[in-house]
């Protein structure tokens, strides 16, 4: 069930223009993946942050396109960027059935996948929307789209989009309201941090997005782990 559910939503993507053919690969390996280790449950999470993601890149990506602004090949995501954004949720999902320590990697699953969502959102609605950016470390009014700004309009996106996710791990039964609390502060945490990076580091050349992503999925799931080891 897992492989042809699975299968069906990968050929989607592609069809959607969503992910090209290494995306739509990578995509359904690593939601096989997910599926087999915490089931429908989990694997709504993934489907959760793939529709907030593909939906926020999508919406006026005209408009981005002509400022320049855009996610090259007409917003469709390679293997390259699906490993980035949920590598860290899949070894999760893995190390969650194979170790005795379930909770805490169900929580940093959860808040993995929280942080790409609110990464990817706050980034395009701040790039479509964003009255006012700025640079994260020293305050100063640039233009959208330059690695390190945020605005107002983009950090409400990514929390909104972080608590859909938490939301749904409420909803379906794989942690309670305190969990969903830490996920949404994991996954704030998470990409504020990227935005410091991208600041500095990749503004340097030193880092690239696929790696800005994958450390700020790693960032949620590592603060989230702390949180609840704090909290229980």
């Amino acid at each position: 069930a897992a492989v042809g559910i699975n299968l069906a939503l990968a050929i989607a993507g592609f069809a959607a223009r969503s992910v090209n053919v290494s995306g739509m690969i990578g995509g359904f390996l690593i939601g096989t993946l997910i599926y087999a280790c915490l089931g429908w449950q989990g694997y709504l999470l993934l489907l959760a942050f793939f529709v907030l993601g593909t939906g926020a890149t999508k919406l006026g990506y005209r408009r981005k396109a002509e400022a320049g602004l855009a996610q090259e090949g007409g917003g469709r995501r390679g293997a390259s960027h699906a490993l980035a954004n949920t590598g860290v949720a899949a070894a999760c999902a893995l190390f969650a059935v194979v170790t005795p320590f379930s909770p805490i990697l169900v929580l940093a699953f959860a808040a993995a996948f929280a942080t790409a969502a609110a990464d990817t959102a706050s980034s395009e609605i701040g790039q479509l929307w964003g009255r006012r950016t700025f640079l994260i470390t020293t305050l100063r009014p640039v233009p959208r789209g330059t690695e390190g700004a945020v605005s107002l309009e983009g950090t409400l996106a990514g929390i909104a989009a972080s608590a859909v996710v938490a939301g749904l791990g409420v909803a379906v039964g794989l942690f309670g309201l305190a969990g969903a609390l830490v996920v949404v502060v994991a996954a704030f945490v998470g990409t504020t941090l990227e935005s410091l990076a991208g600041a500095t580091l990749e503004n340097r050349g030193l880092l690239d997005n696929e790696a800005m992503n994958f450390l700020n999925t790693l960032v949620g799931a590592l603060v989230a782990a702390a949180l609840h080891a704090l909290i229980s």
